[in-house]
């Protein structure tokens, strides 16, 4: 998890999904906000959920790694993975951020 939150940390290694960018905008949310919210959970302790990807094309099999954070009242789901980044070896892909239905 410290490499999850090393990379949240800092936002230019953090890239997202256009469907990420909308659920973001639905609901007044910046790429900063989620960011902020997956260091505080990793620094509270909360549990980071490994999983397998299965129905994101290109990554289907890659490690994946849910949070459940609470953001402006709400229990939001977070779903991320690694992707390597020519620029600095790695960043932090963001493939979903939504309210948890």
């Amino acid at each position: 998890m410290k490499a999850i939150r090393h990379l949240a940390s800092d936002q230019t290694s953090v890239r997202t999904t256009k469907t990420v960018e909308f659920d973001l905008l639905a609901h007044n949310l910046t790429k900063s906000d989620i960011c902020d919210e997956i260091v505080y959970w990793i620094d509270a302790g909360e549990r980071v959920k490994a999983t397998v990807l299965h129905t994101v094309p290109g990554l289907i099999g890659q490690r994946g790694f849910e949070m459940k954070p609470r953001i402006i009242g709400r229990l939001f789901y977070i779903k991320v993975t690694f992707q390597q980044s020519r620029e600095n070896g790695h960043r932090l892909l963001v493939l979903s951020s939504h309210p948890d239905h």
